[in-house]
């Protein structure tokens, strides 16, 4: 039978547990397994024997990265509610390891985590306060979280053993790919921003002229990144030394 939107909403929200079993043996496996329950109940409803080799099949271990986690439920419960055989379904299950858990780690944990706690460090140097600074960051993180959350599911829902083209053209990792420029400018702001606190310098205009030219610099590096991340990486190096160097003069040290 074919799960129901109720069906697929309560496993969603179950992603968000994934990680709440994990051992050593099994890694995520029990998660991803209690994720899959409510579909599987609604696949193999009135036959017990279907979903207890079904829910034992995915206790074997497994492992993915715990956003993208959504994807793997979607893709494997489409599978098991089109009737793949169990040699089937163990082997994809074995082919979405390795790419889920790289594509994660590189898009979530290298590009975006980095590239939003540096706008909360911003904020903060820029004289907001640390709650507001730190709301920020939350909410400019979960956004992109959330989105990656419902888009695997969908689309894993939707596309089953066809996935792997839309992990190869996945949307967030184009997105982040470009970030790298920015995130080399709000690392450079926030060094300016914590080096002007250290030297208690007065006044904030010198920040905002710093910001806004690299601001200017960073929509070119972030559309053609290849073309102008060179520059924005050594407007990176030069900007928080020259910007030192001047509060210092200054400052007559």
């Amino acid at each position: 039978m074919k799960p129901g939107r109720m069906d697929l909403i309560r496993a969603w929200l179950r992603t968000f547990s994934v990680q709440g079993s994990w051992n050593y043996r099994t890694l995520v496996a029990p998660g991803v397994a209690y994720a899959l329950l409510p579909l599987l109940r609604r696949i193999h409803e009135g036959d017990p024997d279907r979903l207890e080799s079904s829910v034992l099949r995915h206790l074997d271990s497994f492992n993915t990265h715990p956003y993208l986690a959504s994807l793997a439920v979607g893709a494997l419960a489409r599978l098991e509610h089109e009737g793949a055989s169990e040699d089937e379904i163990s082997r994809f299950r074995m082919a979405l390891r390795g790419p889920l858990g790289t594509l994660g780690d590189r898009t979530v944990w290298a590009e975006w985590r980095p590239f939003c706690l540096l706008i909360g460090i911003t904020l903060f140097g820029l004289g907001l306060g640390a709650l507001w600074s730190a709301g920020a960051f939350l909410v400019t993180y979960n956004a992109g979280h959330l989105w990656i959350r419902v888009w695997g599911f969908r689309c894993g829902w939707r596309e089953g053993r066809d996935i792997g083209k839309t992990l190869r053209e996945f949307p967030f990792e184009r997105f982040t790919d470009r970030l790298w420029p920015v995130t080399m400018f709000l690392l450079g702001a926030a060094t300016v921003l914590l080096g002007r606190e250290v030297l208690t310098t007065s006044g904030g205009t010198g920040s905002w002229t710093l910001l806004l030219v690299a601001g200017l610099v960073a929509i070119p590096a972030f559309r053609w990144p290849n073309r102008f991340g060179r520059l924005a990486v050594g407007l990176l190096l030069a900007v928080p030394v020259i910007w030192i160097v001047l509060a210092i003069a200054g400052q007559g040290w």
